[in-house]
């Protein structure tokens, strides 16, 4: 759950009042001022919260059901129950922040993990739970959260997809250099070999598998799977297909505009903008669009960086304030 409290307190917003803790009116779910996916809500508890978790499909998708082991593709709104009947302080509302969730659903609360699976992509659900199935004995004082507070979440499930998922798309040409390129292996968690030659000094974007969907733009948020190796030794720095890993979100920007955090290297918003969702590239990129001469260790000043990417899906900004 450590990567889903991260998100959580990157986007933690004001701080929380204390919840109102009287037990004389019976559970009754919180008002939502909108079913509408994509619309900010507003929500509002006004009695005692439930001994288990509940939960209500305010707007039901059509897409696929969402597997126990997926990665979550969703905008997310929480806050600490009350039952003073007024709409308390967000502690996470990615509809504001502009931004989304991407998180395996074995790793976020315990109350999501035994709510979504199942729960058809394009839902609004309503989420409620109770201490244990929030944060735990521990709760999380840095956003307001104390261990016996019961949780209220507004969740839209944008997508999902299985921890392994892979480039869907057909093989593409094979370049005309290809010697002097690396060889990848087909397949889910590819192997990267490397050539007995020189490292390019540009970039280089060599498609392996030509997906048929949308098309990458600059800014929009994405998921991927990835495996980055050092050119000049073949050393696998970093990979999501490792175990506990999975497809990754990101932004396709240098610096997130809507967060102010780092993004991804320049490398990578020039090589993935204008891929197609389905495909796989080789992506070779020289020092001065990765880390630059200063570097990230294990990555020198002076390393290539190969990566092969799988890009499975593409998330325009849905909400509607």
């Amino acid at each position: 759950m450590r990567r889903f409290l991260m998100f959580v307190l990157l986007f933690a917003g004001l701080t929380i009042p204390a919840a109102c803790g009287g037990d004389d009116k019976p559970f009754a779910f919180p008002t939502v001022s909108s079913a509408e996916v994509g619309v900010d809500p507003t929500v509002v508890s006004s009695t005692a919260p439930p001994k288990e978790t509940q939960f209500q499909v305010l707007t039901e998708g059509t897409g696929h059901p969402i597997g126990p082991e997926d990665v979550l593709v969703a905008h997310a709104k929480g806050q600490v129950w009350s039952d003073g009947g007024v709409a308390l302080p967000s502690f996470v509302n990615t509809f504001s922040g502009k931004h989304m969730l991407f998180q395996l659903i074995s790793m976020t609360v315990p109350g999501w993990g035994k709510v979504l699976p199942g729960i058809k992509v394009g839902s609004r659900v309503l989420i409620v739970n109770p201490p244990a199935d929030g944060f735990g004995d521990a709760g999380q004082p840095g956003i307001g959260v104390t261990k016996d507070d019961s949780l209220i979440w507004v969740i839209d499930v944008v997508d999902s997809t299985p921890v392994d998922s892979s480039a869907s798309g057909k093989p593409a040409e094979a370049a005309k250099n290809a010697g002097a390129l690396p060889t990848v292996t087909e397949g889910k968690s590819p192997t990267i070999t490397m050539p007995k030659t020189a490292a390019p000094k540009a970039l280089v974007v060599q498609p392996l598998l030509n997906g048929t969907g949308v098309e990458v733009k600059a800014g929009e948020m994405i998921l991927a799977q990835y495996t980055g190796a050092i050119w000049k030794s073949g050393t696998v720095f970093d990979t999501t297909w490792a175990p506990q890993r999975g497809p990754y979100g990101f932004r396709v920007a240098e610096t997130d505009q809507q967060t102010g955090e780092p993004g991804v290297i320049k490398g990578w918003v020039q090589g993935l903008t204008g891929v197609r969702v389905g495909s796989r590239i080789l992506l070779i990129v020289p020092p001065k669009l990765g880390y630059g001469k200063q570097g990230k260790p294990p990555i020198e000043g002076t390393d290539t960086m190969v990566f092969v990417i799988d890009v499975l899906g593409v998330y325009p900004d849905p909400t509607k304030g």
